[in-house]
């Protein structure tokens, strides 16, 4: 068995330079893939932190705005009261980025200034007198409306004063544009160094895995190309660890294999004993010739060589025929077929067999019905032929009787002897080529061992089967069992003529 373990052969490792390896196909179409979508989730991790920076300046503004809300007060004269709020906190006072200052407007319903937080003097360019327009933020980004004064870029919110759904006021508050591009820069730059280090281990654990696939394959190709005849019977070993796919091609494997060795093993047993069948008569016609050759003889002499030759010439020919025939069914020829009547035919083949088989004196019994089969009648009548032959054959006292009927739409055709039997354990091997049992060997009967081949093969070639029972001493009886077919319109006429 070849284990599919350790180091591959050195012969595997030879590619076709227009052939890219697996490892490098999947890492070409793993890895762009890989890296797109890590650089896209870097970019989604980046803009969540920049939505969130942005949220975080616009919430300090609203904060800030709803707490000077809260603190004015509309009183009855229509005014607004805004000396409620702290505006001597000190991020209202001064402007310094230490302290974080926050601007402060509030407006009256006309845009007149009632209040301003005291920062605003101490710059030095003019603050904006009237409320700006609000800025508008969309449901997923918040938007920092910007304006610059006195060489500084202030974001701010605007915000209404109501009383009873009315506007009575407005309060706009200002902060300095936050600072956090060093944050993202700084962010970005982590991401990066993650997704670089995240596709690189990616990549390396996509290349062990698909070493981890390819080793096995290795060895069944370092084992496909080192097999030859001699090495049919090595098998690969698929261990429990191995993925599926990869077990299923080592069974695979595994079972051509058997069918190959089997297959080498016929013919090797098949080529042995067509050259043994071949050789025995061309050895006896070549003996005949010499002894007819070594003296002058008489015409009557060399009349009965001749006839000698002329049966082993035709027992060679048959031989040679059957041959033929097997290797046209085995390599599948598509066969010409036409209803014919299985009676008709067992009945023609019996009267022929009968001059031989009272020369034994032994009877043949026919028994038929009108049957039809589609197949092709040539071989249909060697099948038959070789089964009549075969029973008066090896029967030397009964009879032989052949009967043909329609039993379940299946034409049934039984030659049934009282010959000499077939052992059990020699019934499995009945139709295989060249096979003849120890006592069909001995027994004074010529034969090559194809005929039974032959009628198991046609018969597998028209759909049927070919059923064999047998009692040593008693007889034995073959049935082949075909498709039946409704009898053809000509058969028809003339029945009913």
């Amino acid at each position: 068995m070849i284990e599919l373990t350790g180091q591959s052969s050195p012969s595997v490792e030879r590619s076709s330079p227009s052939r890219p390896s697996f490892r490098r196909r999947l890492l070409t179409v793993v890895g762009p893939a890989l890296g797109g979508a890590l650089l896209l989730l870097a970019l989604l991790a980046w803009g969540a932190v920049y939505v969130a920076l942005q949220q975080g300046a616009v919430d300090v503004l609203q904060a800030e705005g709803i707490e000077v809300t809260a603190d004015i007060e509309y009183n009855e004269r229509g005014n607004l009261e805004v000396d409620g709020h702290g505006w001597e906190e000190v991020h209202h006072r001064l402007a310094d980025k230490r302290v974080d200052p926050v601007f402060v407007q509030v407006f009256d319903r006309y845009n007149r200034i009632v209040r301003a937080s005291a920062n605003i003097d101490s710059l030095s360019a003019r603050y904006p007198e009237q409320p700006r327009a609000s800025p508008r933020s969309s449901a997923w980004m918040p938007t920092l409306q910007t304006f610059e004064t006195g060489g500084r870029t202030l974001y701010y919110l605007v915000r209404p004063i109501t009383r009873d759904g009315q506007a009575v006021g407005y309060v706009q508050v200002a902060r300095l544009l936050p600072k956090y591009s060093p944050v993202l820069q700084r962010y970005g730059a982590g991401l990066a160094l993650v997704v670089v280090l995240l596709f690189g281990g990616l990549l390396a654990l996509v290349g062990w895995a698909a070493g981890r696939v390819l080793r096995p394959l290795r060895r069944i190709t370092a084992f496909a190309e080192t097999t030859t005849s001699s090495d049919l019977g090595d098998r690969i070993d698929v261990p429990e660890t191995a993925d599926h796919e990869t077990a299923l091609l080592a069974r695979t494997i595994n079972d051509l294999l058997d069918r190959l060795e089997e297959s080498f093993e016929a013919l090797r047993t098949f080529t042995s004993n067509a050259a043994h069948e071949l050789q025995t008569p061309l050895t006896v016609l070549q003996g005949h010739v010499e002894i007819a050759l070594r003296r002058s003889r008489s015409a009557e002499s060399y009349e009965s060589t001749l006839h000698l030759l002329d049966r082993r010439l035709g027992e060679m020919v048959r031989t040679v025929r059957s041959l033929l025939t097997l290797t046209r069914l085995d390599q599948g020829e598509e066969l010409s077929t036409e209803p014919v009547d299985l009676g008709v035919l067992a009945c023609e083949e019996g009267e022929a067999a009968q001059s031989r088989a009272e020369d034994k004196g032994i009877t043949v019994t026919m028994n038929t019905d009108e049957v039809w089969v589609d197949g092709q009648p040539d071989l249909l009548r060697e099948a038959v032929q070789n089964l009549v032959d075969n029973a008066v054959k090896y029967t030397e006292d009964g009879e032989v009787r052949v009967s043909v009927t329609e039993e379940e739409g299946q034409a049934a055709l039984r030659c049934r002897d009282t010959g000499m039997g077939i052992k059990a354990e020699d019934l499995p091997h009945v139709g295989a080529r060249f096979y003849r049992s120890q006592e069909a060997g001995t027994a004074d009967s010529e034969g090559s061992g194809l005929g039974l081949a032959l009628v198991r093969r046609i018969v597998e070639a028209h759909d049927g089967e070919l059923r064999v029972e047998s009692i040593p001493g008693e007889g034995s009886q073959f049935e082949l069992s075909l498709p039946a077919v409704p009898a053809p319109a000509s058969a028809q006429a003339v029945d009913a003529s």
